[in-house]
């Protein structure tokens, strides 16, 4: 109701403000300090606070809309919460759910949320996705300790990472540095329902070599039964700094999550029951390994070298059966899934300045994936053991990417202008081993090859000393996923050879700080995306999947933030936002007449956050409000099934609040805790055919953390 959602945005102003402002207030003040001022002909950049640098790490980020947020202002806080993580990033929207061996966001009404395949997560510069293009879904991110800021990127990736239609976004994170003092940490935090979490890092330096290592264990019972969760990540990594302007560093991330899943409800069973369990046995297990090699190096005063080698390899493992409920007899069989994907990349890139201030970049990125995946149908549903008379299907998959790409940044007083193309080659190879029994077609054997050129355009314009515009236009497309050329299930597999999705992305902005502590930036944006690639019903038990229509996003987006304390001599901040997106997205043509004029799914007209952060050198407090307006969860915009069996076409509205906070008792101890979603709204976000998975009500956690 509306009452509700201005309740729940003017709590964020409303709760902390007098009680942080007076303990403010009694701190004695701040000494005043001599004014440095520098001159020079060198451009301030970036202009505003977290937006990205024109150029950096050999790429070009002049001319598009960026984020760049430091977590450090926010007090500890506990992953899954990608609301929080996500707080200060505009129109991201996360479709929750509790265990975190799967994490669901989408941007802008671009394709389903479901393991946020339509937004690429990078960690410090290396693909998170178990594919780019055959698989692109996310079963892991860094612990939310590890991370130091997280970089936002729009349009198409910019052409800096990829072809997506979609964002980027990368996490860096804490790594080796040979300037480290020796040190490390202890933090230990319990929760609602059995939930534990640790992380342990130490660190080491002497100039010339750095190391680092952590530990992270995660664990909880859940609310429902079989929504139990239990992660383990660890970290080292070695920097090697001997050698003038030059780093070298190796990481290793390793990573293991097992996850129950509790099943998904109708509308009916969510609200007699959100707590009902429907699958008891249903697992999914994740193990994650990336090695990363990188050196990074400053040739000059006016050129760098970047480079990364990985090897990332990843085993998702599930066990589901059909839904049940007692005193209903159980299912007689189970479906064991098993992917691996092993992942061997490179991405290397130059920068050179030129003229009188322009730069040149230039860059390649290959990998390979070997992802082969079988399917075993078990008569025990309580079990993981593959049989081999329990095989349905065996099929080796098989991708080789490699990419060329040029931009470069002219400037011209105010003005910078970055054109930018990019070759993409694509080879695709599947085969199947083992059929599908019952299957009358030809067994897979597809060796297909997909070469693209996409080009792109930037341009800022710098307004006095405040301001600039910027404004971005970039081609962008969605390459074929591997059940898209070749389901093992489908009866039809022969014929599943739609063409890739193609996008163009607009945006125009303007970014400013009109007076001291205030940063704005707000936007227009509108993609249209033609051929997107979905399935069609053709018979009673198989579908086909083509590309099926035409969709238009358009909306704009915004992005306010104050310091309260930016005028005053101190060293404390109370920062307060308003982020969000208003969108208009609209289905505009599809082989499906009655899904012109629809909304696609998952595309809110609202999606805003806002709150208060405060921090000084003991305490850190962050109230946090997250609105989203109601959606559909299906293109048709119509519920799924009937009566008491009946899953809603609506996604209702709801406004969630996060209050975390922490305490520093000395220089070794800190104290922290938090309530996530503060006034235990009852509300759900995610929902897919099968039915709708309850998000978390309220819950609380605390800990302390102990530094050497």
């Amino acid at each position: 109701m509306p009452y509700q959602k201005t309740f729940a945005a003017g709590l964020a102003l409303a709760l902390c403000s007098p009680a942080l402002l007076a303990v403010e207030n009694d701190r004695e003040p701040a000494a005043d300090l001599d004014t440095v001022e520098v001159s020079g002909n060198n451009r301030i950049d970036p202009l505003l606070p977290d937006n990205m640098p024109s150029v950096e790490d050999g790429m070009v980020f002049s001319g598009k809309k960026t984020t760049a947020i430091d977590l450090e202002i926010q007090p500890t806080f506990v992953e899954p919460n990608l609301r929080q993580m996500f707080a200060r990033l505009p129109g991201l929207f996360v479709s929750e759910q509790k265990i975190p061996s799967i994490y669901n966001v989408n941007y802008r009404g671009l394709g389903n949320p479901h393991e946020s395949e339509f937004v690429a997560f990078f960690q410090d510069s290396v693909p998170l996705a178990s594919d780019l293009f055959g698989y692109p879904t996310i079963y892991y991110l860094p612990p939310a300790q590890r991370v130091e800021r997280v970089e936002f990127v729009r349009g198409g990736s910019g052409l800096l990472f990829g072809p997506q239609i979609g964002p980027t976004i990368n996490f860096i994170t804490r790594r080796a540095d040979a300037g480290a003092d020796a040190g490390g940490s202890t933090e230990h935090s319990f929760g609602t329902d059995a939930f534990y979490s640790t992380h342990n890092q130490a660190r080491w330096g002497d100039g010339t070599f750095g190391l680092m290592a952590t530990y992270d264990r995660r664990q909880a019972d859940g609310p429902r039964l079989n929504e139990d969760f239990e992660v383990d990540a660890g970290y080292l990594g070695v920097a090697y700094e001997g050698i003038d302007d030059v780093r070298i560093g190796f990481d290793l991330d390793l990573y293991q999550s097992d996850s129950g899943e509790a099943g998904r409800l109708n509308s009916a069973e969510f609200a007699a029951n959100r707590d009902l369990t429907k699958t008891p046995f249903n697992r999914v297990e994740i193990d994650r390994l990336i090695a990363t090699l990188s050196y990074d190096q400053r040739l000059g005063e006016d050129a760098t070298l970047n480079g990364r080698l990985w090897h990332s390899y990843q085993d998702r493992f599930s066990r589901r059966s059909a839904p049940f409920i007692d005193p209903a007899d159980e299912p007689a069989t189970t479906n064991i899934d098993q992917q691996e994907f092993k992942t061997f990349g490179l991405d290397l890139r130059y920068a050179r300045g030129w003229g009188a201030d322009h730069v040149l970049t230039v860059g390649t990125t290959a990998y390979r994936t070997d992802s082969p995946r079988t399917r075993h149908v078990s008569p025990d549903i309580r079990s993981n053991t593959q049989r081999p008379e329990d095989l349905l299907y065996d099929q080796d998959r098989v991708i080789t990417y490699n990419a060329l790409f040029v931009e470069n940044l002219f400037r011209f007083g105010n003005l910078s202008l970055a054109p930018a193309a990019r070759f993409e080659r694509v080879n695709y190879d599947l085969f199947e081993n083992v059929q599908q029994p019952g299957l009358s077609r030809d067994p897979i054997d597809v060796d297909q090859t997909e070469n693209e050129v996409l080009f792109g355009l930037g341009a800022m314009y710098q307004v006095g000393e405040v301001s600039e515009i910027y404004a971005n236009i970039s081609e962008a497309y969605r390459p074929q996923r591997f059940d898209d050329l070749a389901n093992p299930s489908a009866e039809l597999a022969a014929e599943n050879a739609p063409e890739v999705s193609r996008a163009m992305n607009y945006e125009l902005g303007v970014r400013s700080s009109p007076v001291t502590g205030l940063v704005l930036d707000v936007s227009l944006f509108r993609i249209e995306v033609e051929d997107k690639v979905e399935q069609i019903q053709v018979n009673v038990s198989d579908v086909l999947r083509v590309n099926s229509g035409d969709s238009r996003h358009q909306g704009l987006e915004f992005s306010v933030e104050y310091d309260f304390f930016a005028l005053r001599q101190s060293p404390s901040r109370l920062l307060g936002f308003v982020n969000g997106s208003l969108l208009d997205a609209e289905i505009t043509r599809s082989v499906t007449a009655s899904l012109v004029g629809n909304t696609p799914a998952f595309a809110p007209e609202y999606l805003v956050r806002t709150g208060l952060m405060y921090d000084n050198d003991r305490w850190k407090v962050a109230l946090i409000a997250t609105l989203v307006d109601e959606q559909f969860w299906q293109d048709s915009n119509l519920p799924r099934g009937t009566g008491d069996a009946q899953i809603d076409a609506v996604i209702p509205a709801y406004e969630v609040v996060d209050l975390n906070a922490e305490y520093r008792l000395a220089d070794a101890w800190t104290l922290f805790g938090g309530i996530n979603n503060l006034l235990d709204e009852d509300y759900y976000s995610r929902v897919r055919n099968d039915g709708i998975e309850p998000a978390a009500e309220q819950t609380f956690f605390a800990g302390f953390r102990f530094e050497f």
